[in-house]
């Protein structure tokens, strides 16, 4: 059947180059017979369209996730000796066959054995249908936008939310918000093609549970949720050296704020005075372990730590390293006493020759404010925290782990002249940065946390972790999760960890965005907040990147070498149709003149 058309073809041409050799006019002869050779053939070709052998790969295919690149497909397609067939999934494309499930790429073709992923890649539990399979991965490099994005789930009032992460800007500048409390708090600008480290604060007024959000320019790149909590009443030990203001602003600031204060101020060498407020009079006139125990931090002067007797010192000391007591340290210069050493060793150098010296410090929750602090900073080092830095990183106030507390040493001698100038809020900021950097730490026996994702979304699985340090080890406890947006409660099945029976998962899949409740008895209840399917598109991107690279990494498979079979795919007519056309068109336009 294959010589048919010619042999058609061969006796038609014959007769239309006879036909037009005969005519006694003799011009355009070669013109004539050319067309007609050509309408002859395209005539016949027509009826019998030929067709060609197309090598194809029954046991590979290409799959065309979202994000693939043309580009990187055509390149794919010239490298492969037989075409294999393209699906795509979740995405579209002209040319390739649209499957809405992954289990269709077996039904469509049986003997698959290899898969050529383009584009940003799957889920884990999307790519874990592909077991029987191998992957071969091509994934697309992340766009720009947001790399990586933090903030804390929950602060105490007074702290800051700061929302950092990476930005990589595309071929504009971008600036980027935080909006809150209805308008934009915080804003950084972008320079076009570099990645970019940022950092977003905002310092939230009251207490409760709060959604700002992320902009880049006037696009939404997500929420940030946030719970705000009542500050942590604490218990603190104010020991002066002698009667300052500094002290005395501080003691009434913090007992405004309802922090159980104590102070004791030395008046003379056998003389001091005490005073107690929100809190039972104790005796201030010895530091002794059981006193101590009443308190999470304890501020004091160099001078005053030098003037306790060596079992007070060593009681302080106890104190800091096996209970977690925080110890701040007030001075004008870095101390050199050995009597104190474990309290005051920070190294440091003199800026200044003044006594004092104006600067612009910045701490967790305040960006910059003027400040009156000692002619000297503290070497930065790797030990040394710095909870008030100035600019050039110089450390104004720097703490250090010392056991299970802390101690640290200031050099910002006084802080009250913002309360004279009218600056409580600034003053208050301060003062609950470095109160919530020193204190005891509260020892949490029951508590819940997003084990992943960063970004929990309606829709996909979110792995809820709970911890009791007070469980036998026997009785598994009973957990639900409510949405706080329609009240839908649902019991949630917890798992005992094997190696861990304090630790519990579960595993729940959010209907719906907004926050959520998670509840077992005995404990706290614990707020997370489920994001909207379009926020936060690089975590999306990041997971399904790294599921699939990981189930391509470990993969065992080695599938038998590719097959390759033939089909036959016919030329396009139009061709034809045009050759016949033009040809035609020729001989009687041309018989005509």
């Amino acid at each position: 059947m294959m010589y048919l058309p010619w042999l058609i073809a061969i006796p038609v041409v014959l007769l239309l180059l006879w036909l037009a050799w005969r005519r006694p006019n003799r011009q355009r002869l070669a013109w004539r017979l050319q067309a007609s050779a050509v309408a002859g053939l395209s005539l016949v070709l027509l009826v019998f369209p030929p067709a060609t052998q197309q090598a194809i790969s029954p046991g590979m295919a290409i799959l065309l996730t979202q994000g693939y690149e043309p580009d990187t497909l055509s390149v794919l397609l010239q490298k492969l000796e037989a075409k294999p067939t393209v699906y795509t999934y979740k995405t579209a494309s002209d040319k390739a066959e649209t499957i809405n499930s992954l289990t269709e790429l077996h039904q469509r073709q049986p003997g698959l054995q290899t898969v050529h992923l383009l584009g940003y890649g799957l889920e884990e539990e999307e790519v874990a249908q592909l077991k029987d399979l191998q992957l071969k991965s091509h994934l697309t490099p992340t766009p720009a936008g947001v790399h990586s994005v933090r903030w804390p789930s929950s602060i105490k009032l007074g702290e800051a939310v700061e929302v950092a992460g990476k930005y990589k800007a595309g071929p504009e500048s971008i600036k980027l918000y935080l909006h809150a409390a209805g308008q934009a708090q915080n804003s950084i600008t972008l320079s076009a093609d570099t990645v970019h480290t940022f950092r977003l604060r905002y310092t939230p007024k009251t207490q409760g549970r709060y959604t700002y959000t992320l902009l880049a320019n006037t696009d939404t790149l997500g929420q940030v949720p946030v719970q705000v909590e009542p500050q942590q009443e604490l218990g603190v030990l104010l020991l002066a050296s002698s009667p300052n203001f500094e002290f005395k602003f501080l003691k009434n600031h913090l007992a405004e704020l309802q922090h159980r204060v104590a102070l004791r101020t030395t008046i003379s060498k056998d003389l001091s005075q005490s005073e107690w407020l929100n809190m039972p009079r104790a005796d201030l006139s010895r530091i002794t372990p059981k006193l101590l125990q009443d308190f999470d931090v304890v501020i004091t002067e160099p001078q005053a730590l030098q003037r306790m007797s060596a079992a007070e010192r060593n009681a302080l000391q106890r104190a800091v390293s096996e209970e977690g007591l925080g110890v701040l340290t007030v001075a004008a210069a870095p101390v050199a006493d050995r009597s104190t050493s474990f309290f005051t060793s920070f190294s440091g150098k003199r800026v200044s020759q003044q006594s004092s010296r104006s600067t612009r410090a910045s701490w967790a929750s305040e960006a910059t404010a003027s400040i009156t602090a000692a002619p000297y900073t503290l070497n930065n080092t790797e030990a040394t925290a710095s909870l008030v830095a100035e600019q050039g990183e110089q450390v104004l106030v720097g703490a250090k782990r010392a056991g299970w507390g802390k101690v640290a040493l200031s050099l910002v001698p006084q802080t009250f002249p913002w309360q004279l100038e009218g600056k409580p809020e600034v003053y208050a900021s301060y003062w609950t940065s470095l109160l919530s950097a020193m204190a005891k730490e509260q020892v949490q026996e029951k508590f819940w946390e997003v084990a992943q994702p960063q970004v929990p979304q309606p829709n996909k699985p979110v792995i809820l972790s709970f911890t009791d340090y007070t469980s036998d080890g026997v009785t598994v406890p009973t957990a639900s999760v409510t949405s706080i947006t329609d009240s839908i409660n649902i019991n949630l099945p917890l798992a005992q960890h094997l190696h861990q029976p304090e630790k519990y998962n579960a595993t729940f899949w959010p209907r719906r965005s907004g926050w959520h409740k998670a509840e077992v008895a005995g404990a706290e209840p614990y707020f997370f907040f489920v994001q909207d399917t379009s926020d936060w598109e690089f975590e999306s991107i990041a997971s399904r990147s790294a599921a699939t690279q990981a189930f391509a990494a470990q993969q065992s498979i080695k599938p038998a070498e590719a097959s390759v079979t033939y089909k036959e795919e016919p030329l396009p007519l139009i061709w034809f149709f045009i050759l016949f056309a033009l040809s035609s068109g020729f001989l009687w336009l041309e018989e005509k003149f």
